[in-house]
């Protein structure tokens, strides 16, 4: 089968922003930083906001990937992103190109980003994401329908993993409002 390396098929943005760089503008810019992407393909969109002129480059769009460069253990696949947000500093942001499905690539570095981080930094102590190690990681280049069919069988399994998780926190939620409930009821306040 046929592999081709990350770089070939996507860009790959290594964001960081340099405030003495920068210039300033008038209308906030708003920016997601390292702790907003969780595992399982959760976001936390409580960005953060400077006065900033953005680069472009940055902005994260619907598609993308986004992988953080330090003690990556997992990758994050935009499924919906609010306009005009942008990366913020240790992120990498991957913009597959079109005859790439992005949840194939996002699955192929999701499988592969843990031994991808302890090999761009050996001896390190905090593990971290080189761009060579990335541009060089190596995708097996299957047909496009293909490549639909996984990636989103990959995302499938995310989607349920969640609503897993969603779920378990409402049937806690519910057990708990009973127990008080019940407590209140039989030995709470109604019996003083």
């Amino acid at each position: 089968m046929k592999q081709i390396r990350l770089a070939d098929v996507a860009e790959i943005k290594f964001c960081a922003i340099s405030p003495g760089r920068t210039k300033s503008q008038e209308t906030p810019t708003r920016w997601l930083a390292c702790a907003n992407f969780l595992r399982n393909n959760t976001i936390i969109y409580d960005t953060m906001e400077t006065y900033y002129v953005p680069e472009k480059e940055f902005l994260i769009k619907t598609g993308d990937i986004v992988v953080k460069r330090i003690t990556p253990t997992f990758v994050n696949y935009i499924d919906d992103m609010p306009d005009n947000i942008y990366a913020g500093n240790n992120l990498i942001v991957i913009s597959p190109k079109q005859e790439m499905y992005s949840k194939y690539i996002a699955m192929l570095l999701n499988e592969k980003i843990q031994t991808l981080s302890e090999s761009s930094s050996v001896g390190a102590v905090m593990k971290s994401v080189s761009r060579p190690h990335l541009d060089d990681f190596t995708i097996p280049l299957i047909p496009y329908e293909k490549q639909v069919l996984v990636g989103d069988l990959w995302y499938g399994g995310i989607e349920l993993e969640k609503m897993r998780i969603r779920l378990a926190e409402l049937e806690s939620i519910k057990r708990n409002y009973q127990i008080k409930k019940y407590v209140e009821t039989f030995g709470g306040r109604k019996n003083g």
